[in-house]
């Protein structure tokens, strides 16, 4: 500590740019420091890295709270939670100019998700996190060394002290830290329970579904919003391991519809489903909304770039002559990019799809008796996914829900059938089929796609020039702080808004990051090309062996671990994508 004291007095009044000497560790009274990278201009985006390092012997927080990963991942999110409440408990921020002279975290969402924030080893947590060293001055060119002393000696003090170490933890901080680690306990006991009766989502009876906005993933903050209660005949019980059971609705494998007027909640259970593959923090309302981990949303998406993707069992040879069997476009139809999104699903491995309506193509989902008096079927490439779903379920073991408002056709095709009235759910499936008759299953069976494009080993190149300058960088690989589903790779601009699953910025990074594994992987792999589910899933499993940290980042501390579904879906959207032809 002293150590650091004499650094900082050093080269006060200085330089900003001489903040680059504090590189290096410093002992403080039960923490390490260490600076992992400096940023030489104040208010930089991004930031300096920081970390902060405490034995779990001093920490003290109880062994058998990390007896499972699910439950480390537990701990790690409640412990970077706890450094953000920190700050904004003991951290005066943007004490200096241009921003500058404050403590961050990574954004985080409602979700735990595996993160490069917080680690553990054997003996001792590390926690990263990111640190703008204050400046002032006119232009804020010189180095604050005296408000720099008081935010790592007080601040950082104060805030390692109430996130990391047990023994300061009052009766409510220790509970909720349980509270952490029993959702991630029971949410494995139902995944495992789901798994063993061919389920693909469990919705526990009372959790809240409503969220705060469409842009603020928060609980809904109004006292009138109604629990979620499952229908008694599609309610199931689970035994837990320490005796309690947990009841709520099961939806089966197959094809289920949700329908119900407008501003009933249909979009609201869907969201639900969608946000079921992660885990959620406690008081989120949806810790017990499990969704199937390889659930994957389909929309229409006008404009994407599509490569050598064989949608031709749902759009036939197009007008211009296009075949569809490897079909390629730079500029995507909402029918076209939609098949494309059913069939690169599958291709990653997905057998769990999900539909909205709202944000389909009409003209793919169904053609209507009218439609069809007026065109005739040649004149129609569109095969509409209608006349295809048993055949997908079927044939291919692709389960799908559907969300449908004005389209019931599609209940003539579920095996379950869910109605969403002011908020209650009921099961209609009885009904559906005393008025509509037996499911409708289809005369001709989906015709065999090809779901195993091999990926070129010239891919995803991270040089960017700066053609403006005259300039090239090796490597620039970026999210978008005003568009946060963007990421800039390379030359490519890689728009991810359509892709519904993606549950905090840190992700999209990741993703870069992951783009460029695959790329040492893709050059390292000799003349053999490879599938792009075989390269995600062998990148997936060093990632689960060893950690983000194999990804390398720029700044490490900022990365959120994607699922292999969303890497996919990236790559996919890549315009510059080579795929091998056979």
């Amino acid at each position: 500590m002293n150590t650091l004291h004499n650094l900082l007095a050093s080269i006060a009044d200085q330089s900003f740019q001489n903040i680059r000497k504090l590189g290096g560790s410093y002992h403080f009274p039960g923490f390490e420091l260490s600076f992992i990278k400096i940023q030489g201009s104040p208010g930089a985006n991004p930031a300096s890295i920081a970390a902060v390092k405490i034995t779990l012997q001093d920490s003290a927080i109880p062994k058998e709270l990390f007896q499972s990963a699910e439950c480390k991942l537990a701990v790690a999110d409640f412990l970077i939670r706890r450094f953000r409440h920190g700050i904004d408990r003991f951290a005066r921020q943007n004490r200096g100019k241009d921003g500058s002279g404050s403590f961050n975290t990574i954004a985080l969402s409602q979700k735990m998700l595996n993160r490069d924030s917080v680690l553990f080893d054997d003996e001792a947590v590390y926690l990263r996190f990111i640190i703008s060293l204050p400046a002032k001055g006119q232009g804020g060119g010189v180095f604050d060394a005296e408000q720099a002393w008081i935010m790592l000696s007080r601040e950082l003090t104060a805030i390692v002290d109430a996130t990391f170490f047990y023994q300061h933890y009052d009766r409510q901080s220790r509970a909720l830290l349980r509270q952490f680690v029993d959702v991630q306990k029971i949410r494995a006991e139902i995944i495992q329970f789901m798994r063993r009766h061919a389920l693909v989502a469990f919705i526990a009876n009372d959790a809240k579904l409503p969220r705060h906005s469409g842009v603020d993933d928060r609980p809904s903050p109004c006292e009138s919003v109604k629990a979620f209660h499952s229908p008694a005949s599609l309610q199931i019980d689970i035994a837990l391991a320490d005796g309690r059971r947990l009841s709520g609705m099961a939806i089966k494998e197959g094809i289920t519809c949700i329908t119900g007027g407008g501003y009933h909640g249909k979009s609201t259970l869907m969201q639900a489903l969608l946000a079921g593959i992660y885990a959620h923090i406690p008081g989120d309302g949806r810790e017990y909304v499990v969704t199937r981990e390889d659930a994957f949303f389909i929309r229409a998406e006008e404009g994407r770039s599509i490569r050598d993707v064989d949608i031709s069992p749902f759009i036939g040879d197009l007008p211009n002559g296009l075949k569809t069997d490897c079909f390629s476009s730079d500029n995507a139809s909402g029918s076209t990019s939609q098949a494309a999104n059913i069939v690169e699903a599958i291709e990653s491995g997905s057998r769990l799809l999900l539909f909205d309506e709202d944000t389909c193509a009409t003209n793919f989902l169904v053609r209507d008796e009218l439609i069809k008096k007026i065109l005739d079927a040649e004149q129609e490439p569109i095969k509409p996914l209608y006349s295809t779903v048993r055949s997908l379920w079927k044939k291919h073991r692709v389960s799908m829900i559907f969300v449908v408002g004005g389209l019931g056709y599609f209940l003539q095709k579920a095996d379950t059938c869910l109605l969403m009235d002011n908020y209650r759910c009921d099961d209609i499936t009885a009904k559906v089929r005393d008025r509509l008759g037996p499911i409708a299953e289809e005369d001709a069976p989906l015709t065999d796609f090809a779901v195993s494009r091999r990926l070129a080993i010239d891919n995803f190149d991270p040089a960017y020039i700066n053609r403006r300058l005259n300039k090239t960088l090796t490597q620039r690989i970026k999210d978008l702080r005003n568009a946060p589903k963007q990421l800039e790779y390379g030359m490519d601009l890689v728009n991810l808004e359509a892709v519904a699953q993606i549950a905090e910025a840190p992700q999209i990074l990741a993703i870069g990051y992951c783009l460029l594994a695959l790329r040492s992987k893709l050059k390292q792999s000799g003349d053999k090309p490879e599938t792009i589910r075989y390269w995600i899933e062998r990148l997936e499993d060093e990632i689960n062996s060893h950690g983000l940290d194999i990804l390398e980042p720029d700044y490490p501390g900022t990365l959120s671990m994607p699922r292999k579904y969303e890497l996919a879906a990236a790559i996919n959207r890549i315009r510059s994508l080579r795929i091998v032809q056979e």
